[in-house]
């Protein structure tokens, strides 16, 4: 009956889109940049893949990176207490770090191979970002097992004014001050854009100061006494970029400079005097040569990464880590002309990478090289074909060959099917391969993470492409994932619980990740327009246990209206269900739903007012055991561009 009902309802939707269009011109086509190894027009595009610019950031009351993504379909997020405390993402079930995190070009994923730290990443100095979902080892290699997070920060080259001054001021609760500025500009071929931005609040407690009780596995049961003061979080940063293009030719140096401190609490009653300060350096130098209108185009990345991480607490730890890249591609386009267009590129990448933490006693280092090769068939009447390759050469944890094959073919004006397949690879973490002292030992048999997945959909869309809903079913096994096992004898009882010495291990069998997204965008009227997206994951792992942090039902709205030509409003509201946590007593944690206002008046042609107002109803709740989350609070700001 339900099969009978969902099939039912699309059907409905499907002939909804194919009548009801609205009237009006066609919305602008966009781009999608991390789908393949060039740009390609989304309608083109068989990948599911969410692009988000800074109008959707402001519609979704959106402050920082991850208050943005938790919105896309397909994301489940989990912080470590409030504003730019650690904060994880998980997409379409896979492990935080099997997400690749792409910015500018350059991969910022860890050396130690830990997910990608979204704590405290501000959207003032970003452009847009593309969520792209699925196995994309073929294009990206490792840590993108899951899908890519693809981020552009502003450049100066759209602008089209040789000086321009973009600037935003914010102030909210918990003595919340942010403030950034860009300069950029454009001019005959040559552009430049020096940001700089603050942020600083007083915080809440990353330990919750609510009191929550779960119950797990045996009757285990999670009950703390609240937390009480208050956990910092400061982060500066400036970037200066400048380059030349002339659509023929293009050289780009990009430099930017990050300093974070976080202050964390390690348990009820040793709340203070706990902090981690991040500090990280970037450098990139990029070039091209040619275009798509030719046969051949080359392109070349150099990029340096250098992070520096102190924790500052009763158990003291640092890292210094380094990561050079050097990326070359080669675009062959051997059929630009007439209804289909045909196309090569091979790609080549070297990587290495030190790390000296005092975990260790000897400095780590890894090198990488692998090499891609990637076929696209293009049609002017939206069908593609795509096949991929990539052959990884890894100096610790040895080779691996990861393929992807997608394509989509337009049925009808309003009807566009599109399906991908692929095998993607994770390498182990440091401290999965090496250990961690007094937590864990080596395991230098440890393999790589393999999975086999897919994707399967159906998009509807009125001619106009002002409305449309996108069904898609996804699958992914996964062999020999990691997991940490206590070692037998190792476990002793604790005041929050349990201590244990643990080895990461593969595990044995198949691992099932399956799940239905549903995406729906609406511009209504000229003033009205709408976005709905839900998900439902089924995530176990080879014994049949549901993966932690991974909720089975996501779901997110919003709808924004230009109530007059100058004041305009936004409404949110998102889902997150029931879910574990704790691979140790697996504590069942309740589902929420948060609700956001936002309001903004623009004074004058150049400045913008705004304000949100966010978990409207002060909902109580964790989406990490233990840590807690901001009730009802305000945020007030000043935006401008001259």
């Amino acid at each position: 009956m339900k099969k009978n009902l969902i099939t039912t309802a699309l059907l409905l939707g499907a002939s909804t889109f194919v009548y009801g269009e609205s009237s009006g011109t066609e919305l602008p086509s966009i781009n999608v940049y991390s789908a393949y190894a060039t740009p390609i027009n989304q309608d083109q595009t068989a990948s599911s893949v969410t692009v988000l610019t800074e109008k959707d950031f402001a519609a979704r009351n959106a402050t920082y990176v991850s208050d943005v993504l938790k919105t896309v379909p397909g994301v489940a997020i989990g912080a470590n207490g409030g504003v730019g405390s650690p904060t994880s993402l998980f997409l379409r079930g896979a492990d935080s770090n099997q997400t690749a995190v792409i910015i500018d070009g350059v991969k910022m994923n860890p050396v130690n191979g830990y997910g990608f730290d979204f704590g405290g990443v501000s959207l003032s100095n970003i452009e847009r970002i593309e969520v792209l979902r699925g196995e994309q080892s073929a294009l990206w290699g490792s840590d993108a097992l899951g899908g890519v997070v693809y981020i552009t920060t502003k450049s100066g080259l759209y602008k089209e004014k040789p000086f321009n001054i973009d600037f935003d001021l914010g102030t909210g609760s918990h003595r919340t001050r942010d403030a950034s500025a860009t300069i950029s500009g454009y001019n005959r071929g040559f552009y430049y854009a020096f940001h700089g931005d603050s942020h600083r609040t007083n915080g809440i407690s990353a330990l919750s100061n609510r009191q929550f009780s779960y119950r797990g596995k045996n009757g285990a049961s999670s009950h703390r006494p609240a937390a009480s003061e208050k956990d910092k979080f400061h982060r500066d940063n400036v970037s200066a970029r400048i380059g030349y293009d002339d659509n023929q030719k293009g050289i780009e140096f990009l430099t930017s400079r990050s300093s974070q401190t976080v202050d964390f609490d390690n348990f009820i009653g040793d709340e203070i005097g706990h902090a981690t300060r991040t500090r990280e350096t970037l450098y990139k130098l990029s070039g091209y040569l040619g275009n798509e209108e030719e046969l051949f185009k080359h392109k070349i990345n150099l990029s340096r990464i250098k992070t520096d991480r102190d924790v500052f607490s009763s158990y003291s730890s640092a890292y210094d880590a380094k990561r050079s890249d050097v990326n070359y591609q080669l675009d062959i386009n051997f059929d630009r002309e007439g209804e289909i267009t045909q196309s090569v590129s091979l790609l080549a990448d070297y990587n290495k990478s030190n790390y000296l933490g005092t975990e260790y006693s000897n400095k780590l280092k890894i090198n990488e090289k692998s090499t891609a090769l990637e076929y696209r068939l293009l049609s002017k009447d939206d069908h593609s074909f795509s096949i991929s390759g990539r052959y990884i050469d890894n100096t610790q944890y040895g080779n691996a060959f990861t393929a992807r094959l997608s394509g989509a073919y337009r049925l009808s004006q309003n009807l566009r099917a599109h399906a991908s397949l692929g095998t993607a690879t994770q390498t182990p973490t440091l401290v999965e391969y090496f250990g961690y002292p007094y937590y864990s030992i080596p395991n230098f048999g440890l393999k790589a993470e393999k999975s086999r997945g897919g994707e399967v959909g159906l998009l509807m869309e009125t001619t106009d492409k002002k409305y449309s809903l996108d069904a898609t079913y996804f699958a992914r096994n996964v062999k020999d994932l990691i997991a940490d096992q206590p070692l037998p004898g190792s476990c002793y009882a604790t005041s929050w619980g349990q201590s244990c010495t643990y080895q990461s291990v593969n595990m044995p069998g198949t691992s099932h990740i399956r799940g239905v997204e549903l995406v729906f965008n609406g511009k209504l009227t000229d003033k009205l327009s709408s976005y709905a997206n839900y998900t439902y994951t089924q995530a176990k792992d080879s014994s049949g246990k549901q993966l932690i942090r991974r909720p089975k039902h996501t779901a997110n709205a919003g709808i924004t209206y230009q109530i007059t030509a100058q004041l305009g409003s936004s409404a949110n509201i998102s889902y997150v269900g029931k879910r574990r946590d704790n691979n140790t007593f697996r504590y069942r944690m309740p589902s929420y739903t948060l609700v956001n206002l936002g309001v903004n008046y623009q004074l004058t042609k150049n400045l913008n007012i705004y304000t949100n107002l966010n978990n409207l109803f002060d909902k109580k709740y964790e989406n990490v055991v233990g840590y807690g989350q901001d009730g009802r609070n305000i945020y007030v700001g000043l935006r401008g561009s001259f």
